[in-house]
């Protein structure tokens, strides 16, 4: 099954010239007979006669303002002329001896249904002047009730996946391409719907075509082998430039990355290095603070220690508890009566020293953070200035490949422009000749004659000049 949609057009008597008829000829204005039609439906219209068919559909479409203003439609949006909507279902030869009308029919109006014009009036034309079975349904795009217009947003794709799962219903796949297309669309890839006649050479194809039709297929159909060439050029440029730009990101990813963890064990490195350099000072305060801690434990025995105590803890007051507010002589009296507050005292006086230790220790730490700190700041924007530098660079010389593959495309418009044209021309010389021929023709019988004429009286032209026979007797 093969869904081939033909473009909309503005005219159903064009439409039924083309579909209820056999071809014309390169010189024929139209083709009255059908020998090539094989039978006729009909869809939400009174009549079964196509030639009526055709009009009804048409007269319906020139009504479209009455109809929307009946359904109570608003008549707003942009206005379009092409009411005319055609397609061809085809199937593959081998499936002719198998297929009856009634399946071909089934298949049409499924196909009508896809496309949401179940209520819109058509015609279904069977051909059978080509080896595969083929229909052709000709839909009005004004709907006969509200006169709202079909859309045709991804009216291929929508054909597209309905004719494979047509051909899976049947049990045979006979297009395997469509199923790749289709499911790469699944996995929201963008594949563009084929066309016979690219939108880009419509309209010099169709004036081409009038002139003569086998050298506007041809012609047609070597711009498109050569616009597919391009087309698979500027896919394979696209590819090329966002593999481009993931290199280079990847790139300066990896360069910062790789600056960050060298930095990262740079500052382990230094900071252990300090940490190892204080050791000798934190050992020796530990030692200290437990020293001073066995000398308090061992005065508290005595009164004359606890006074030494309470005495010490007395003098270290303001460093030790700075925020108490409490009188010299309160604070005093406390040290002397309360063990506790005594060694208390003690506790974060050895507390305050670790503090100051720990603080100088990180003020090391911290300048020797800050000059590392700095050189991979200078690490990272000459890395930056050199993505920044390469990111220019590759844009200016995607751009320069972009406009290449532009201007190719655009010599390739003008050669299938000029081609077209010299079909149309050739069309028209031939046609100048043929209007001519008659007057040439009676102008070389004319001449024919007066030959004829002089030589029955024995006159011979020769170079413009008549030389009259005279015969002599020959005396014996």
């Amino acid at each position: 099954m093969v869904p081939n949609v033909a473009k909309t057009g503005t005219s159903f008597k064009g439409a039924a010239l083309y579909y209820l008829h056999d071809k014309r000829e390169a010189w024929e204005a139209e083709r009255m007979t059908t020998d090539r039609v094989a039978w006729t439906s009909t869809r939400n219209l009174a009549t079964d006669n196509p030639d009526l068919a055709w009009r009804i559909m048409a007269a319906t479409a020139m009504d479209q303002d009455r109809l929307k203003a009946e359904a109570r439609v608003k008549n707003t949006g942009r206005k379009s002329a092409n009411h005319v909507y055609a397609y061809s279902l085809a199937w593959h030869p081998d499936e002719a001896k198998n297929l009856s009308k009634a399946e071909m029919l089934r298949a049409a109006d499924e196909s009508i249904r896809v496309l949401g014009a179940e209520g819109h009036q058509a015609m279904i034309i069977c051909h059978r002047d080509e080896p595969h079975p083929h229909v052709h349904v000709v839909l009005n795009r004004v709907n006969p009730e509200t006169g709202r217009m079909l859309g045709t947003s991804n009216d291929r794709v929508k054909l597209s996946q309905w004719a494979e799962a047509y051909e899976r219903e049947r049990g045979k796949i006979w297009c395997d391409k469509r199923v790749e297309n289709n499911a790469r669309r699944a996995k929201g890839d963008f594949v563009r719907a084929s066309s016979p006649t690219p939108r880009a050479m419509e309209k010099d194809f169709a004036a081409a075509k009038v002139a003569n039709d086998n050298a506007a297929v041809r012609a047609r159909d070597d711009a498109k082998a050569r616009a597919a060439k391009l087309a698979a050029e500027g896919k394979a440029q696209r590819e090329r430039h966002s593999q481009e730009w993931a290199a280079l990101s990847s790139r300066y990813k990896e360069r910062k990355g790789d600056i960050l963890t060298r930095s990262k064990e740079a500052e382990t490195r230094i900071r252990e290095a300090i940490v190892d350099q204080y050791r000798p000072t934190w050992r020796d305060l530990y030692r200290r603070q437990n020293t001073e801690m066995n000398a308090f434990r061992a005065r508290e025995g005595r009164l004359a220690g606890k006074i030494a105590n309470a005495i010490a803890a007395i003098s270290h007051r303001s460093d030790i508890d700075p925020e108490n507010s409490r009188g010299f002589v309160s604070a005093a009296f406390n040290f002397i009566t309360s063990r506790k507050a005594r060694e208390d005292a003690l506790l974060k006086l050895h507390a305050l020293q670790k503090k100051g230790l720990s603080a100088e220790q990180k003020r090391e730490i911290d300048k020797a953070m800050a000059g590392l700190k700095a050189d991979r700041g200078k690490l990272l924007n000459s890395a930056l200035s050199s993505f920044s530098s390469d990111r220019v660079a590759l844009i200016d010389r995607q751009a320069d490949e972009k406009a290449q593959l532009k201007a190719k495309w655009k010599v390739d418009g003008s050669e299938r422009k000029r081609a077209f044209e010299t079909i149309r021309r050739a069309a028209k010389t031939r046609q100048n000749a043929k209007d001519e021929a008659p007057d040439r023709t009676a102008a070389e019988a004319r001449k024919r004659r007066e030959h004829f004429q002089d030589a029955s009286e024995g006159n011979i032209r020769r170079g413009g000049r008549v030389r009259k026979r005279v015969r002599t007797r020959r005396e014996g």
